[in-house]
């Protein structure tokens, strides 16, 4: 029995196409030559490419004048899009695409006062407990398309010592690296929250200059998570001076192309949440609010509020260009190419003056670019939820 794969949700609309049509994967098919079925089947194409690898049972795909391959042993495959007598090259090509990747060096307090159960909380969770799960639940779901890295500070843990006493160095807990969200998990998980002071501008120095060290071409961010003002400025003690140093360092990352996204974490002093305002501003990243009472940094004060900052963050930094890694089959239309969002595959309009839809950015036609309210609900649902399918000189993309 042949597979439906990743085109189920679309049988009602393919029910009507003239085509025998199959599933071709997580990438496009660049032949009209399917994947072998399970059973002693034979198809044949019209002067087209032929077939590739096939399934058990000896299926094979033939094309006028070509080759033919069968397979030995194992289970069934898929049968691929195949041709009809009209056009040799045709079928249905289901891509999942790739979003272009950003960085980001997670910046995370690690201070005592993380013990602490939030003020007002009726409940026996501290600040810490609330914000390992939410911080892992948003690496886990970006992942694919956010290379994570994680600077936590202070660096001295609760030994008797005096607050401040210990600079921050260098070291980065886990550094920038593509699909590393295992990582970067794990990392957070081991982390205790037992520090001694609030060296936040140091922390974000040392943050902003290993991001400068990378080479890739992603844009580059910070997140800054704490719990309230920073209290040090190397080994001095000073919270005045801090403030001061964290609002300079979150503005020199902002002009060395590292904008920062400020995460309050269940703070509870106004002049705490005052240092967060001027922070969130000065690293380019506020909230944008009309409401002069509104916070313009991200305010986390339970696990749900945390994590819906999270997303909103996440969901920004979330790419609207696809790389295809390959043109499609029909070069140069738009109508034979289908841009879907979400789980219900909401097809995206083709717009050529890239205003409200989805073009094409080079001539040839090697990466698509979402525009308007359409990259606001890619970004809102994450680009993982976009899909794309090619269609052929016959056959419209369904929907």
């Amino acid at each position: 029995m042949r597979k439906i794969c990743a085109l189920a949700p679309l049988l009602p609309l393919l029910a009507a196409l003239p085509v025998t049509w199959g599933c071709a994967g997580t990438k496009p098919v660049e032949t009209a030559a399917g994947q072998g079925g399970s059973g002693n089947t034979t198809s044949t194409g019209s002067g087209g490419a032929t077939g590739g690898a096939t399934g058990a049972g000896g299926t094979h795909v033939t094309g006028n004048g070509g080759s033919t391959s069968t397979g030995n042993g194992g289970g069934g495959g898929d049968v691929g899009p195949m041709s009809d007598a009209g056009d040799p090259n045709c079928g249905l090509f289901q891509f999942q695409p790739t979003p272009k990747a950003a960085d980001i060096m997670m910046v995370l307090d690690r201070s005592g006062s993380m013990q602490d159960i939030p003020d007002g909380s009726t409940g026996t969770l501290s600040k810490w407990q609330i914000v390992v799960p939410a911080l892992e639940a948003a690496v886990t779901a970006t992942t694919s398309s956010i290379s994570w890295g994680l600077k936590t500070f202070p660096e001295a843990s609760t030994d008797g010592t005096s607050d401040c006493s210990v600079a921050v160095t260098s070291v980065i807990d886990v550094k920038v690296a593509a699909m590393d969200g295992t990582t970067m998990n794990s990392t957070i998980t081991a982390t205790t929250p037992n520090g001694n002071g609030t060296p936040t501008p140091d922390a974000v120095n040392a943050a902003a200059t290993y991001l400068g060290t990378l080479t890739d071409t992603n844009p580059k961010y910070l997140l800054l998570a704490t719990d309230g003002e920073p209290d040090c400025v190397g080994t001095t003690k000073s919270s005045s001076s801090a403030d001061t140093a964290t609002v300079t360092a979150v503005g020199n990352a902002l002009k060395a192309g590292f904008p920062t996204f400020v995460v309050g974490i269940a703070t509870d002093k106004n002049s705490a949440n005052s240092e967060l305002e001027m922070l969130a501003q000065a690293g380019g990243e506020p909230i944008s609010n009309t409401n002069p009472l509104a916070h313009h940094y991200y305010v986390a004060d339970d696990a749900n509020s945390l994590t819906t900052a999270l997303q909103a963050i996440t969901g920004q930094i979330s790419t609207c260009l696809f790389p295809l890694g390959a043109p499609p089959p029909v070069l140069n239309d738009g109508s034979k190419v289908g841009v879907y969002v979400g789980s219900n595959m909401t097809r995206i309009p083709y717009d050529a003056g890239k205003g409200d839809g989805w073009a094409y950015t080079d001539t040839s036609d090697t990466t698509i670019q979402v525009f308007g309210q359409w990259c606001d609900m890619i970004q809102a649902a994450g680009a993982g939820a976009v899909q794309i399918i090619f269609g052929c000189p016959s056959i419209n993309p369904p929907g």
